[in-house]
């Protein structure tokens, strides 16, 4: 070492003793270690609370006082405790430091100049532990007649008050004593926490497989619980013994804002899974709107509490919400359970009951007990509010297991007494069938004879219905006549449409529409082929040609058709092309020049007292004004004179009577708001 290096510390080392001098009686002696000494009944170590986490600032610091009473609790900031340990045996030796009530421990040695030695504490990563079956626990190893200058950094998580009221040093054997014996003492803890958490798990998986098989939703929600029950299982923190229950140490900030949100969400499938399990919607409406809105709630507190802990963390603000949710919880739970106790009357309500039972009076023990003491706030001792908590949800998941099962079971009965009666009716259609047959053939034999019978009477009658059919198919010949009149002309118009969109380069809009005319063409040349069609065939063809329009005028223009539910649509039979004309009317003369906005057609299909109405509605510039914009032939339509002639012949030829008024539409100012065109089809 250089002079001037060697002069340098020397100086420090006389200036830093000056500002914090060491006296004798602040060592503490490894020979007085006997078991476990409580560090503020000793006296030989010195305390300061300060904000700052930097050991080279604490130290320049002249706060320090001598810790031998009890120190006020602190919300934030930290605790420093400076030791001086010496060994003054032969032989190399352990000492263990444990702090109870801090929830980070962080070691430095002065050497001469603070150097960081070691990290540890419940609210540290387990990594980092000195000893992963205690957490609390940190130590030093001193050679024959070392001395070391420790300095202790302790702290809490942010919003906890903490002080180092639990500071103790002990020998190794009595930290080895320790572990032993909590572990002895917590290994049923922890054998349960695995129990419970392989038993939840084990069920979860089989009932979530079990729902793909039936598609029973009520597995579903099951299986949501249960995952929701496993994952509270792992957050919560239980003691350190296993490699399983360190999993929740991992990172302690996220433990925090799950845990409490987590409970609520699986609330509201606990709930969500009574409703399918008992079939609540169908047994009380009242009862199943009361617990989908506390479904709902329970989710929305979940996710509100989750998005307000990832953002601003407060731990006593955690704990209030602890308090004030579970009083309102548990009445709403227990009067639910009431409720469906004289409302439901599902053969599974009595295990439903009994699994409830369970699960809100583990909830009530565990909230019932100081966390801390493990004591019931009413003088029972030792009881440990987490294990109360899954020993609840495990009898109850037991409870539900069986309610699902006997719920199953009776689903797989009622299944196979519908097969049965499949199978019966089979064997009685089998039987009908073949008696049916028999009367069939006696029916045959029977009718042969009247045929023959009558065969003479047919002959009479043949010149007769030679001429009614000449003369029916002479009034075909003339409705085909007409309808080969109309197509041409609707052909011209949509093709002006396509042509329209080709000169505007819509050419994406000119295909699409091409495409469509395509589908309209092929259905028009169809039905020319036959005099009537059913009614379905002609709404068909409408809303192609409205589809075709509506490419035409995008966005400016709306239609909708409107059925009657129990309109038999294909029973119902009408000239071909019956209602189009109208409609095109409408759109060209009506719709086309109107300046509202949208340009609106309404179809309305239905059924009057002795036969049917199809309404055509728009609202155009109504026809009045249409007559006024160019002559009187062009206005009408070719269309609709066609429509007209064939109206007349159907109604001659079949028997029918098919009507067809127009209403022009005008607001109180006598403004026209459209055109109503109300056909009526009866038989005469």
């Amino acid at each position: 070492m250089s002079p001037r290096l060697l002069l340098a510390f020397l100086l420090w080392g006389l200036l830093f003793c000056i500002g914090n001098p060491i006296r004798a009686d602040d060592t503490l002696s490894v020979s007085a270690i006997r078991g476990r000494l409580l560090l503020q009944e000793t006296g030989i170590s010195s305390i300061l609370h300060q904000s700052s986490p930097s050991p080279n600032e604490i130290l320049q610091h002249s706060g320090w006082q001598q810790f031998t009473q009890e120190v006020p609790r602190k919300v934030g900031g930290y605790y420093w405790l400076r030791l001086i340990v010496k060994n003054d045996l032969t032989d190399s030796t352990q000492v263990d430091f444990v702090s109870k009530n801090v929830d980070s421990i962080v070691v430095y040695k002065l050497d001469p100049t603070p150097q960081l030695y070691q990290v540890t504490g419940n609210y540290v990563k387990p990594h980092d532990w000195v000893v992963l079956e205690y957490p609390e626990l940190s130590y030093v190893r001193l050679a024959p007649g070392e001395v070391v200058d420790l300095l202790f950094r302790l702290s809490a998580y942010r919003g906890l008050s903490f002080a180092p009221h639990g500071m103790y040093v002990q020998s190794p054997s009595h930290s080895y004593e320790e572990i032993v014996n909590g572990y002895r003492a917590n290994i049923g803890k922890t054998e349960f926490n695995g129990f419970f958490l392989g038993g939840v798990c084990v069920m979860m998986v089989f009932f979530f497989f079990l729902y793909f098989w039936m598609n029973e939703k009520a597995l579903l929600f099951y299986s949501i619980y249960l995952f929701g029950a496993a994952s509270y299982a792992l957050v919560v923190k239980s003691l350190p013994y296993s490699p399983l229950a360190r999993m929740a140490y991992l990172d302690f900030e996220l433990t925090y804002k799950l845990g409490e949100p987590l409970q609520y969400l699986f609330f509201a499938a606990y709930a969500w899974f009574a409703k399918h399990l008992l079939d609540i919607d169908k047994e009380d409406g009242l009862l199943y709107k009361f617990l989908k809105a506390t479904t709902v709630a329970l989710v929305v507190a979940g996710l509100a509490l989750v998005v307000f802990n990832f953002i601003n963390f407060n731990y006593s603000f955690q704990q209030k919400i602890f308090v004030w949710l579970r009083l309102i919880l548990f009445p709403v739970a227990i009067s639910l359970s009431i409720w469906i106790c004289f409302a439901v009357k599902s053969p599974v309500k009595a295990m439903f009951i009994a699994g409830s039972s369970f699960f809100i009076l583990g909830g009530l023990i565990a909230f019932s007990t100081d966390p801390k003491s493990n004591y019931l706030f009413f003088g029972i001792p030792y009881i440990s509010s987490v294990l109360v908590f899954k020993t609840g949800i495990l009898l109850e998941s037991v409870c539900f297991a069986l309610a699902l099962g006997y719920k199953l079971r009776a689903i797989r009965i009622a299944k196979e007494k519908v097969t049965s009666a499949y199978i019966e009716q089979m064997e009685l259609n089998r039987q009908l069938t073949a008696t049916e047959n028999e009367r069939l053939e006696r029916m045959v034999e029977e009718r042969t004879n009247e045929i023959l019978e009558k065969n003479t009477l047919l002959e009479k009658q043949k010149q007769q219905q030679m001429k009614s059919e000449y003369e029916k198919r002479l009034s075909e010949m003339e409705m085909q006549a007409l309808r080969s009149q109309m197509n041409p002309h609707f052909i011209f118009n949509s093709l002006n449409s396509i042509r329209h969109q080709i000169l505007t380069k819509n050419y994406e809009n000119a295909s699409s529409y091409l495409v469509r005319f395509a589908r309209l063409l092929r259905k028009i040349l169809h039905n020319s082929r036959v005099p009537v069609i059913p009614l379905s065939e002609e709404i068909d063809l409408i809303s192609l040609y409205l589809q075709l329009e509506k490419l035409r005028f995008g966005d400016l223009f709306e239609y909708h058709i409107t059925i009657t539910p129990d309109l038999d649509t294909e029973r119902i039979l009408i000239p071909s092309m019956l209602l189009q004309p109208f409609v095109e009317n409408a759109i060209k003369h009506g719709i086309a020049a109107s300046q509202r906005l949208p340009r609106r057609l309404d179809i309305r299909l239905g059924e009057i007292l002795d036969g049917f109405t199809y309404i055509i509605e728009d609202n155009g510039i109504g026809r009045e004004a249409a007559m006024n914009r160019k002559p009187w032939e062009e206005k009408a339509g070719l269309g609709l004179k066609i429509t007209d002639e064939r109206i007349a012949l159907f109604n001659a030829t079949y028997g029918q009577k098919i009507h067809v008024e127009f209403v022009d539409m005008k607001d109180e100012n006598q403004e026209p708001l459209g055109t109503k065109v109300i056909i009526t089809h009866k038989s005469t």
